[in-house]
């Protein structure tokens, strides 16, 4: 997986160089000192704060000097310097199991400002410094081998040289930054650097990451000349997890790479990391990513054979209901149907919780409403993100009616009607006949008002005995009248039991009901000689319910 979307990277990469990451790469808020040539010593500060603009909460960035004045151009050459010299992970710091050591060569130091207070300059020397100096500690076979290709840059006495220079000079500074520290924020960083041209910086780097790039190098074998190892990125192989080896294989690993392809991995992740939270990160391929510690880690990926984002056809999502005032919507952008469905259906949880395994119940989110989201969102994310509309339809087919019901036990009966509208809406536009509520209002009031006892149709039935389920229990004289009270109808399963239903609730309020209301005593006789065995029909009983009411409506209203 992994592979193939580094395949697209690389071109990318191939073209832009460094640059595709650094042009996202920030430095971290903290202590930033620059040691110059000519040994006079520069402090900085980077800090960051949350701010409010037109509603939206975004992050505003500062780099000064001490005197309060922004420092464009020094923060570009230090942000440069500053990728190419941190550490992989803390695991895999000079001074580890410590790991107070972040930086991965010696022109830096990076460390958290409470360590670098305590830190004794004699660990300094002996976990870096010394370390770098020929890198003799690093006598595995494997990391011998890998050794050899930069023997042509460690060895010069020129270099040596340098890096003890660069010592004496930190050894020397150590006790006045210290003292300039005491004031800072412990739990942020002080990154120190020394001048030196971004190409020295980055081959001192390249040896660091020719080290460390894979997981383990007790992994690694050599091929060919070449070392091949275990990758170090979505791969946690260690002591502590067997289970991720190859037993029945006389190489346990899972799989080994190249230095090459270990370098481009590392190099994708770095710019996946840096990459706001969105999906459509590459053309052509979907990747979901979240960050674990500042690292990031794919949980779905696919290709996109196709992008969509103008509808072949528009949607024309019809009010179905009459609600009041509410004209029909015309969709013809994929991201119009994403908006509307998350709000009309959703009430605006899903697009946010598209790759969240966690949702809670909360005052936003009822249960029923979080067990709907787990069943139908990779359907929704199939479409939305990955442009497969296989199961879209499907999908508000079957769950189209839980969303409306849950709008009505929420008391949003305006949702509710919304929900309704847009389901019909959707299916007719795959071609499916929907319900004709028009058509059935006028057969029904026909009936209704010249006492025509003639069979009812099923759709004919169930929107009948939402109307008259609403009617009752507007009589209710209980001062809250919520959606509980619809619930008895809508857990009904069977013509009878909803038939038992009406009549229950008829006798409750039969009172409120003149023996002169023919066209509701019409509609009752017609519901109790019904005698169909049917199941029950929700989408017919809930448009009677949130249709407006043939037992309020005016004769001209008709």
């Amino acid at each position: 997986m992994i592979y193939d979307i580094v395949n697209v990277f690389r071109k990318e990469y191939e073209a832009k160089g460094d640059k595709l990451i650094l042009d996202s790469y920030q430095l971290k808020d903290g202590l930033y000192i620059k040691i110059n040539n000519d040994e006079s010593i520069e402090y900085f500060i980077k800090s960051s704060r949350k701010v409010k603009v037109e509603g939206k909460s975004i992050t505003e960035h500062d780099f000064k000097d001490v005197s309060g004045i922004s420092q464009p151009k020094i923060y570009e050459w230090l942000k440069v310097r500053d990728y190419y010299s941190n550490v992989i992970d803390t695991s895999k710091s000079y001074d580890a199991p410590k790991k107070t050591i972040h930086n991965n060569n010696y022109l830096t130091l990076f460390m958290k400002i409470e360590s670098f207070l305590e830190v004794e300059f004699s660990h300094l020397r002996a976990k870096l410094f010394k370390k770098v100096l020929s890198f003799k500690e690093f006598d595995s076979k494997n990391e011998k081998k890998i050794l050899e290709s930069f023997c042509y840059y460690i060895q010069p006495l020129s270099r040596k040289k340098d890096i003890v220079k660069k010592m004496k000079q930190l050894e020397c500074f150590l006790p006045q930054i210290k003292e300039f520290a005491k004031s800072y924020n412990p739990k942020e960083y002080i990154r120190i650097y020394f001048e030196k041209s971004e190409e020295i910086y980055k081959s001192e780097s390249a040896v660091y990451f020719a080290l460390k790039i894979y997981n383990d190098n007790k992994y690694s074998i050599e091929i060919d000349k070449k070392v091949f190892g275990l990758s170090n990125y979505n791969m946690g192989l260690n002591s502590k997890k067997p289970f991720l080896e190859q037993k029945t294989r006389k190489l346990s690993t899972p799989f080994m790479i190249s230095p090459e392809m270990a370098l481009e991995v590392k190099l994708f992740f770095d710019w996946l990391a840096l990459q706001p939270y969105k999906t459509d990160l590459l053309e052509k391929m979907f990747v979901n990513k979240f960050s674990d510690n500042g690292k990031a880690i794919i949980n779905d990926f696919d290709y996109l054979p196709v992008k969509i984002e103008e509808l072949d056809d528009e949607i024309v999502v019809k009010n179905h209901l009459h609600i009041k005032d509410k004209e029909d919507a015309r969709l013809t952008e994929l991201w119009q149907l994403e908006t509307m469905v998350d709000e009309v259906f959703y009430s605006r949880q899903l697009k946010s919780n598209y790759f969240r395994d966690d949702l809670k119940v909360s005052d936003f989110v009822s249960k029923k409403l979080q067990q709907l989201i787990f069943e139908t969102k990779y359907a929704m994310v199939n479409y939305f993100k990955k442009y497969d509309e296989k199961e879209f339809y499907q999908v508000i087919k079957k769950y189209g009616t839980d969303f409306v019901i849950e709008h009505l036990r929420q008391n949003r009966e305006y949702r509710a009607k919304e929900s309704l509208n847009l389901k019909f809406s959707l299916l007719q536009h795959k071609g499916e006949v929907v319900m004709d509520i028009s058509g059935i209002q006028k057969k029904v009031i026909a009936k209704l008002e010249t006492s025509d006892y003639s069979d009812l149709s099923s759709e004919e039935f169930f929107y009948l005995c939402g109307q008259v389920a609403k009617y009752l229990l507007t009589k209710s004289k209980s001062g809250k009248k919520d959606a509980d009270m619809l619930e008895p109808f809508l857990r009904a399963k069977s013509v009878k039991k909803l038939k038992d239903e009406i009549k229950f609730t008829f006798f409750k309020y039969k009172h409120e009901i003149g023996l002169n209301q023919t066209k509701f005593n019409n509609a009752l006789a017609l519901i109790t000689a019904y005698e169909k065995d049917e199941i029950f029909n929700g989408d017919s009983f809930l448009v009677g319910v949130l249709s407006q009411n043939l037992f309020y409506m005016k004769k001209e209203e008709n």
